[in-house]
C-alpha cells in the first residue's frame, strides 16, 4: 500500500464522507487516479461505498490503521519496518521466503492468511478481524537457552496486554493463551541458522479478536475476545501495545533470559498443579517451570523436564 492510498484510507477512517474531488486536489492527482486507488483498496478488502453528491464512505471502520503503526515504528528504537498485506499464505512463510531482503526487527502483518500454521505443522484456521503478524529478528549468536523460551516470553507479553484490558486470560505452556478454557491466541517461533552461530528468528502471533462466530469444529476448543467479552476491541491499539511491550522487555530477556519473567509466567500458567498428557501418550504431574522455561514434572515417581512437545491438560 503506497503513501497516497494510506492517505485516502486515513481520510476515510477519520471522516464520514470524503469527496473524490477533494482527494484529487489534496493529493495532486487526477480523479481517475483517485478512483483507481479506491478500487484497489476495495479489492484489498476495505468496505468502501460510493454515494452521489456525498462521496466515498468507509462502511466498516474495524481496520488496521497502518499509518498509526508506521508512526510507532518510526519512533521505535527496535523495530525498523512494517509490511501490511491484505492476504498472503502466512506471515511466517513470507518472512522465511524473503528474510535475506528484510531488515532485522521487521513486522509483517496480514489481514487474511490462507495457509497459516500452528506448532508441529498443524493447520491454523484464519478468522476475520484478528491480529496476524510475525516479528523478524536477526541474531548475531543463537543462544539456544534464550531463543527457545522466546515463545514463552512472547506469550507472556501478549497475556500482559490482554490483562490490561481486564481480560482474564491464562497461558498454556508453551504457546497458547486461553480465555475461559478456550484458545484465543497461538504463537509459533521458528529459527534458521546454526546453533552458536548467526541466525534468524521468526515469531508468529495469531490472536482471535473481533470475529463474532467460529466454525462448528472450533466451538469447543477456540474462542475470540469479542465472543467472550461481548465487545469490539481496537486491533490497531492491541498491535502497537504488544510491540511496545515486546520492545520494552526484550533487553531484559536478552540480559537475564526467561528466568527474569519466570515468576510472572508461573502465576498465569494453567499447567502447574495439574496432570498433563505428553505427546498424546504419557501422563505426568506438572509441578514447576524451570529457569529456562522447561516444564518440571513427576512421572512414575521420578522428576522429568519437558523442553518441547505437545502437552495436553487433563481437566
Amino acid at each position: 500500500m503506497d503513501k497516497k492510498s494510506i492517505y485516502i484510507l486515513k481520510k476515510l477512517y477519520e471522516e464520514d464522507f470524503v469527496s473524490g474531488e477533494n482527494l484529487a486536489k489534496e493529493l495532486e492527482i487526477s480523479r481517475m487516479a483517485v478512483n483507481k486507488r479506491i478500487k484497489s483498496l476495495q479489492e484489498m478488502g476495505f468496505a468502501i461505498a460510493s454515494y452521489k453528491k456525498k462521496g466515498y464512505q468507509l462502511v466498516d471502520k474495524d481496520i488496521i490503521r497502518v499509518w498509526e503503526i508506521e508512526d510507532f515504528i518510526s519512533k521505535s528504537e527496535l523495530f525498523k519496518d512494517f509490511l501490511y498485506f491484505p492476504q498472503i499464505d502466512s506471515t511466517n512463510n513470507y518472512v522465511k521466503e524473503n528474510q535475506e531482503n528484510l531488515k532485522s526487527a521487521t513486522v509483517v502483518y496480514a489481514e487474511r492468511q490462507n495457509a497459516g500454521r500452528g506448532r508441529l505443522g498443524r493447520s491454523w484456521t484464519d478468522l476475520e478481524k484478528g491480529v496476524k503478524m510475525s516479528i523478524f529478528l536477526r541474531l548475531e549468536v543463537i543462544d539456544i537457552e534464550k531463543v527457545v523460551p522466546l515463545t514463552l516470553f512472547t506469550g507472556l507479553i501478549v497475556n500482559r496486554i490482554l490483562r490490561k484490558y481486564k481480560v482474564q486470560s491464562f497461558i498454556k505452556w508453551s504457546n497458547d493463551i486461553l480465555l475461559n478454557g478456550k484458545k484465543v491466541c497461538g504463537i509459533l517461533t521458528e529459527l534458521s541458522g546454526e546453533i552458536e552461530g548467526a541466525g534468524n528468528v521468526i515469531i508468529g502471533i495469531g490472536l482471535n479478536v473481533n470475529a463474532a462466530s467460529l466454525p462448528d469444529e472450533l466451538l469447543e476448543i477456540a474462542t475470540t475476545l469479542k465472543k467472550e467479552i461481548g465487545m469490539d476491541f481496537d486491533r490497531t491499539k492491541i498491535i502497537i501495545e504488544i510491540l511496545k511491550e515486546f520492545e520494552n522487555e526484550l533487553e531484559n530477556f536478552k540480559k537475564y533470559g526467561f528466568s527474569h519473567f519466570r515468576d510472572e509466567y508461573k502465576s498465569y500458567c494453567i499447567n502447574l498443579g495439574r496432570e498433563i498428557i505428553i505427546n498424546g501418550e504419557k501422563k505426568a504431574f506438572c509441578k514447576d517451570i524451570g529457569q529456562n522455561g522447561e516444564l518440571i514434572c513427576v512421572q512414575d515417581g521420578r522428576e522429568i523436564k519437558i523442553q518441547t512437545g505437545e502437552v495436553t491438560i487433563r481437566w
